[in-house]
């Protein structure tokens, strides 16, 4: 059969982007519409030319009847092609995020048990557009306007996605199903490709290509700020720490800049706008400050960094684990000699908001206490020792007038303390 004109501009991409120059077996996602299999159709005759092998990874979703009718129907194409045939089928409440959850585990399982080393997925310019106002719809950040990439690290290979230039009304395949489910607007995504894409585009028959191009500006210009970040080096790549000076020497956009770039660190959080700004808030201040980001992450900023520390990374509040106690002299400066009287109940715990200490004849709230010796706020938490709920000592910082006083009785206990240093101290 002869080419089209946009089969030959899709080998010209694929050729001059060499996107399978580093694969040989290659896994193709197919729903069986019409831009999976025109994705499916270039690649089977462009095979030999781009020296790859082609498998099939399809999902039943179960939710139309037509459903095990297609699966079929797809099977028998792959037979008569030659072309291994892969069906994963969907189980669970349907919805947009378990669905796509489901496809790629089961392309990645796929992927890693037969040897293909890059999935192709037939996302196209419309695609594109649909995520782009979606994010836009739902109040995400600038950066999540770059929209779909072409390509990234999958499964130990790569997920291409080689259509992203095409619009759906140069797809070609002669047999493809139509997905009824498609036209209901009970979905977001439906909604915006039937609806809102379609009323703006009355406005504007290049609404979507201009979306596009708008998104291709934004992936740019954040080539261009991170390069400028990186030159910076005020993200370390040990510690994944930023450096606060060089942070705070930088205009306020690229400030905002530099705290997303450090956000993108974990993939797993999720901040609204609202949060961002209120960190921003909190590094252009004087204060240092240590508290729950979420319920997994601390935000921490110190005199000279700030960063995130997951909370598993902490020590535990069975204070035997994280400190250590001795009653005979060690001999070891790194301790801590506190002084107690003879008598009276020992207890060990953490800072409570009202506690006091006895420093230099004066009575101080703790919080003064850390604020006027500039105690680091990580340390700000390190465990008291009481006798009878007066603090005698601040374990690695101070001792109160209380156990310098108990230093001159005859009748005293003394105990030596300093923290136990894990892996991570």
């Amino acid at each position: 059969m002869k080419e089209s004109r946009a089969q030959k501009k899709f080998l010209k991409i694929v050729r001059e982007k060499k996107y399978f120059d580093q694969h040989h077996r290659v896994l193709i996602a197919i729903s069986g519409g019409l831009d999976s299999m025109t994705l499916f159709n270039w690649l089977y005759d462009a095979q030999k030319e781009l020296h790859i092998e082609l498998g099939m990874a399809h999902i039943n979703h179960g939710v139309r009847k037509e459903s095990d009718a297609e699966e079929e129907a797809l099977h028998h194409i792959a037979v008569q092609k030659n072309v291994p045939f892969f069906v994963g089928r969907f189980t669970g409440k349907f919805t947009e995020k378990t669905a796509r959850d489901f496809r790629y585990h089961f392309f990645e399982k796929i992927m890693k048990e037969e040897g293909y080393t890059a999935l192709v997925t037939a996302h196209h310019q419309g695609d594109l557009v649909e995520t782009v106002l979606m994010r836009e719809i739902t109040g995400r950040n600038l950066r999540s306007l770059q929209g779909i990439k072409e390509k990234r690290d999958f499964a130990g290979g790569e997920l291409i996605r080689p259509l992203l230039s095409f619009t759906k009304n140069e797809f070609d395949a002669p047999l493809f199903f139509e997905d009824r489910t498609n036209q209901d607007n009970h979905y977001f995504r439906n909604r915006i490709r039937n609806q809102y894409i379609e009323e703006l585009s009355h406005e504007n028959p290049q609404f979507s290509a201009g979306i596009a191009d708008l998104s291709d500006e934004i992936r740019l210009a954040f080539s261009v700020i991170t390069d400028s970040i990186q030159h910076l080096c005020v993200i370390t790549d040990n510690t994944k720490k930023v450096d606060l000076a060089i942070f705070l020497d930088q205009s306020e956009g690229l400030q905002y800049f530099i705290l997303q770039e450090y956000l993108t660190c974990f993939p797993e959080l999720q901040l609204t706008k609202a949060k961002v700004a209120e960190l921003l808030h909190i590094l252009r201040r004087e204060q240092q400050y240590h508290a729950e980001l979420n319920k997994d992450y601390l935000f921490i900023k110190n005199p000279h960094y700030f960063y995130l520390e997951k909370k598993g990374h902490l020590a535990s509040n069975n204070w035997e684990e994280e400190i250590e106690i001795l009653y005979e002299d060690p001999k070891d400066t790194s301790y801590l000699e506190v002084s107690i009287p003879q008598n009276g109940a020992i207890e060990i715990r953490r800072r409570l908001p009202h506690d006091e200490i006895l420093i230099n004849g004066n009575h101080k709230k703790l919080r003064k206490f850390f604020i006027e010796k500039h105690v680091p706020l990580e340390k700000r938490n390190n465990y008291l020792i009481l006798v009878d709920q007066k603090i005698y000592a601040i374990v690695d910082l101070a001792c109160s007038d209380l156990s310098k006083v108990a230093k001159n009785d005859k009748m005293k206990r003394i105990l030596w303390v300093k923290p136990i240093l894990g892996e991570d101290n």
